[in-house]
């Protein structure tokens, strides 16, 4: 046989090598995160992108396309999670999982979320370009819905996949009176006029989601890589005080039935109440009345409460007195999020630890005070997270910022954990 000339095999070669380079270029993960950080970017510098709203429905096609030009099999489901896979059947076998997801809190940050995501699928395709196909099969999942943005329920993407959702939540409304199904629907035919729909779950052998910190605890340490070891359980209640609507010149002080006045003395004793329970956070972060007019007495207020533990009997406790203050107030009480405590696998741990070493990087073990898919997933399958620093501590913000070698070394350490898993 003719062996081709020297110069034609140098030749080749740098061609194979230019076009490594541009692919390279092309899905760099920071330049990736610009990109999807225009998907809902508001006047702010921050991104507000709701379940099922038109950017969320772009940043899922993005994202789409993106797997589909690392050769990967691309599919959806009926709640509109991606999925981005080395397997083209979702009947296979267990898989390994990895991901977050990609909605937002409203003007949050670049990062929560959609870092895990592009993190996830970044890994997946280098790992498949430079080892090609792994001996268990790795999906990449970008989860629909975490934050609870639009409404009043979370955690819907990872619940539907793991069979823990409710379907009552689809009669739940947002602000402007649309139904989480109305909307599911008119999103989930964008995407399915381009990505295949799979009406199978996969079946899950082990999940790992990256994740910004967004607690000051990694910066502060100077730590670059946090293993967590639990997440907190979290109860997020609504609660109402009702009044009669009147005018605010006229209706004498005391002959005033006013829900507002009913709401504030009901907050000031919850957090009397609450303040007497060691390590438990709770926040009343939404209030709305109703008129919600300067010059009439509410009839109406309704307010939040965000209640997060690690010991879920604490937790459940705390509830229960909480439930009892709001009877003596003659107020409702509605619950719209219960996510029980959770602690990470511990083979998943190990790999994490041992795949920060191979990296050269120092870690610390640390729980989770924020909820996450992941805590979702560990109530089913095995399940291990990775942290990396947040600048300040600051999430759920415009001002959400980790440093450059902070998100590649995060990613550096799942795509490293991945290996070892399936290969």
């Amino acid at each position: 046989m003719k062996r081709a000339p020297f110069s034609v095999i140098i030749s080749f070669i740098k061609r194979g090598l230019n076009n490594m380079t541009k692919t390279t270029k092309q899905f760099n993960l920071l330049d990736l995160l610009k990109k999807f950080s225009v998907l809902g970017r508001t006047s702010s510098e921050g991104v507000t992108r709701r379940v099922y709203d038109s950017n969320w429905v772009a940043a899922q096609l993005k994202y789409a396309d993106l797997a589909e030009k690392y050769g990967l099999n691309v599919f959806t489901d009926k709640m509109g999670n991606l999925y981005a896979s080395t397997s083209n059947d979702p009947e296979q076998g267990p898989v390994i999982m990895t991901g977050s997801h990609m909605d937002t809190v409203v003007n949050g940050g670049k990062l929560d979320g959609t870092y895990g995501t592009l993190a996830s699928l970044v890994s997946l395709g280098e790992l498949v370009a430079e080892y090609g196909a792994p001996k268990v099969p790795i999906v990449a999942v970008s989860f629909s819905e975490e934050e609870g943005s639009r409404f009043e329920t979370t955690f819907t993407g990872s619940k539907f996949l793991t069979n823990q959702f409710d379907d009552t939540v689809y009669n739940i409304t947002d602000k402007e009176n649309i139904t989480f199904e109305d909307a599911r629907k008119k999103a989930l035919d964008e995407l399915k006029s381009k990505i295949k729909m799979m009406h199978s779950k996969w079946k899950i052998a082990k999940y790992i989601e990256l994740h910004i910190e967004q607690g000051p605890v990694l910066e502060k340490e100077r730590i670059p890589i946090g293993i967590v070891t639990g997440i907190t359980g979290q109860i997020r209640v609504l609660i109402q005080t009702h009044g009669i609507a009147n005018h605010a010149g006229t209706t004498p002080m005391n002959m005033r039935d006013d829900a507002m006045r009913k709401a504030v003395s009901l907050m000031n004793d919850i957090y009397q109440e609450l303040e007497q329970t060691s390590g438990l956070r709770y926040t009343i972060g939404k209030i709305t009345a109703t008129p919600n007019v300067a010059n009439v007495v509410p009839n109406n207020v309704t307010f939040s409460l965000d209640m997060r533990h690690l010991d879920q009997s604490i937790l459940n406790k705390v509830f229960d007195e909480i439930s009892k203050l709001v009877e003596r107030h003659d107020g409702k009480l509605t619950l719209t999020t219960n996510v029980k405590a959770s602690k990470m696998n511990p083979h998943l741990k190990s790999v994490l630890e041992a795949a920060a070493q191979n990296k050269n990087l120092d870690y610390k073990c640390l729980p989770s005070g924020a909820g996450h898919d992941a805590q979702v997933v560990s109530y089913k399958f095995p399940t291990g997270m990775i942290f990396v620093p947040s600048i300040n501590g600051i999430s759920h913000s415009p001002l959400e910022k980790t440093e450059a070698k902070d998100l590649i070394n995060g990613r550096e350490t799942l795509k490293d954990a991945l290996y070892k898993l399936a290969y």
